[in-house]
């Protein structure tokens, strides 16, 4: 059913911070009519997980292009932040058994550390939890919104389950304040349509209000990880497998929810497996939980961040001085615990004692003591970064006593153990990437693709070039009916209906220039030279190009059957495109 525009309601104020922060649907109305009045462009911020132009309204030139950044663009635009607008109610109070939710679009699904005003008590699994419920899966990290996740087509690793089942409707505000309610179950097609190109929305069809969703009863996982070389991995990473060792997309067929984080660098080349399967509650069950690095995360963050700062940055050390300033801080403020400084043993005072005089002494004196080593460290990187990179990834054959050759196993609530990567910092090891998903039935073929690319070079240095110093995370994702989401069934002769092998080369965002400009373009031009379908998340990196340059959006047009009908649908309901920024406006070539 379709709702006018609210009457009454006032637009509020815009904050210190430079967003209007709405408390109820009346004021979002509002303001998306004053946003209409004025011909100012209108759009909404979640957990700022996404690159920045993917988020904020004109002028975008003003702000780099990175993931995490807090502030709006400068300008009279009408940016909204939904921290006080994060409700939970039940949609069939008197027949809870459906499980069925209706949530305001501003809830995190966890919480999200730069936000001050989040809490686990006002998330969204917090709730689910209470009740008894849980989602379909998760992403690897749970700061979003529910309506940030969903408007950029985010999706978790497993072929099986995907939160995109659970969504039933929305209520969403068109450029004219006008509120529709729109269901999976509308009987009306062109309503369906609606339904279908919600998930990703992109902030184009106009602003989420509130989504519905249909829970599952509780589960728990349990699972292990294991580090090896890509010779001593179970699976198969890079042909057809056997029936003791699978192939890389059988076991991502199999797997209830897996994620692999591979380092294909020269003389690394390891592989780190996490998977883990539903299990049921029991009565006194106790988690053990996934530890990511080491029994001291916080330190191994710094560590490597302060490493990959210099290596990223050796051709000027100049710019490292905020995020050493940074690093320093959170490292001080680990080592202020007095319980992780007896942890350490005997060398807990004398580096607390170093790591305090680095922070007195600031980055500079650090940029000073570093910059005669800047060359030699460069060229030797393909010689110590391999020994470098096992002291913080350490293989299970390299464990001491007891542990030798042993995963790590771990078992825990879904809520908690499905977002894996949660306890890491973005501040201390801030990553981007882009996330190129391509048909399930394409994985033994990528893999060999870009194994070929790193072994070609003879030059180690070339090697490290191209497949940089991070890691590449893979993992899968089900089939699914939304037009512009990345998994969408459709196109390509059939070639998506089984799923999506999706691929992430990370980028520390510390490093020095842009990765759509250094790194990135040579993956995207070795699917398209190899003629290797593949979509690109919306809210990660993707190709930069010049205004009005079609090429890459005739490539992407070609992969989704509902591209120009979505492009109808947005100009319905934005027909002043007040939704609409010179980003998107690029990215679908208008």
């Amino acid at each position: 059913m379709a709702q006018g525009a609210s009457k009454g309601a006032a637009p509020p104020r815009r904050g210190e911070d430079g967003f209007f922060h709405p408390a109820s649907e009346e004021e979002l109305v509002a303001l998306i009519v004053m946003a209409s009045e004025k011909q100012s462009c209108c759009r909404v911020r979640g957990s700022a997980h996404s690159v920045s132009h993917v988020i904020y309204a004109d002028p975008l030139w003003e702000i780099p292009n990175e993931a995490n950044r807090q502030g709006p663009t400068p300008g009279e635009s009408i940016e909204i932040k939904l921290d006080l607008y994060r409700g939970f109610r039940i949609k069939h109070p008197s027949d809870p058994s459906q499980k069925i939710v209706e949530v305001d679009a501003g809830i995190h699904l966890g919480v999200d550390p730069s936000d001050p005003t989040g809490t686990w008590e006002n998330s969204l699994l917090y709730h689910l939890d209470l009740h008894g419920w849980m989602l379909s899966n998760l992403g690897g990290i749970t700061h979003q919104t529910v309506s940030g996740f969903t408007a950029t087509g985010s999706s978790g690793g497993s072929v099986k389950y995907s939160l995109n089942d659970d969504i039933r409707g929305f209520r969403v505000i068109d450029a004219r304040g006008k509120v529709d309610e729109i269901s999976r179950d509308d009987p009306d097609p062109a309503r369906r349509d609606l339904f279908h190109a919600m998930v990703p929305n992109l902030g184009l069809l106009g602003v989420i209000s509130t989504i519905t969703l249909e829970c599952k009863e509780t589960y728990n996982i349990a699972g292990q990880e294991s580090i090896t070389t890509v010779a001593d991995c179970a699976i198969d990473l890079f042909g057809p497998g056997t029936d003791k060792k699978p192939s890389l997309e059988r076991f991502l067929r199999e797997v209830d929810y897996g994620r692999l984080l591979w380092w294909p660098q020269r003389g690394v080349e390891k592989i780190e497996v996490w998977q883990a399967q539903r299990i049921e509650p029991q009565p006194g069950f106790k988690p053990h939980r996934y530890e990511e690095f080491t029994n001291y995360p916080g330190l191994t963050e710094v560590a490597a961040s302060l490493i990959y700062t210099v290596l990223g940055n050796l051709g000027n050390l100049s710019r490292t001085g905020a995020q050493f300033d940074r690093t320093f801080d959170r490292a001080q403020q680990l080592l202020e615990k007095s319980s992780t400084i007896k942890k350490l043993g005997p060398l807990g005072k004398p580096l607390a004692k170093l790591i305090s005089d680095g922070g007195q002494r600031g980055a500079e004196c650090a940029v000073c003591a570093l910059k005669p080593w800047a060359g030699p460290i460069d060229c030797a990187i393909p010689q110590f970064f391999p020994t470098l990179l096992g002291v913080f990834v350490p293989l299970d054959a390299d464990k001491p006593g007891d542990e030798k050759d042993e995963p790590q196993s771990f078992h825990d609530y879904a809520w908690q153990g499905l977002p894996m990567d949660n306890e890491l910092e973005d501040e201390i090891l801030p990553t981007g990437f882009t996330e190129m998903w391509v048909p399930l039935g394409r994985t033994e073929e990528v893999m060999g693709m870009l194994r070929d690319y790193f072994q070609q070079p003879a030059s180690a240095r070339e090697s490290y070039r191209r497949t940089g110093l991070y890691g590449w995370e893979l993992y899968a994702a089900k089939p699914t009916e939304f037009w512009m989401n990345a998994a969408h069934a459709g196109g390509d002769d059939g070639e998506w209906q089984d799923g999506v092998f999706r691929v992430d080369p990370y980028w520390f965002a510390a490093n020095a220039g842009d990765p759509t400009e250094t790194f990135y373009p040579q993956f995207w031009n070795l699917l398209r030279e190899k003629e290797v379908p593949f979509r690109l998340h919306w809210g990660k990196y993707q190709p930069d190009y010049e205004h009005g340059d079609t090429t890459w959006v005739n490539f992407f047009r070609a992969r989704y059957p509902r591209w120009d009908a979505f492009l109808r649908l947005r100009a319905q309901r934005d027909p002043d495109e007040i939704f609409l920024t010179s980003y998107w406006r690029d990215r679908f070539g208008l």
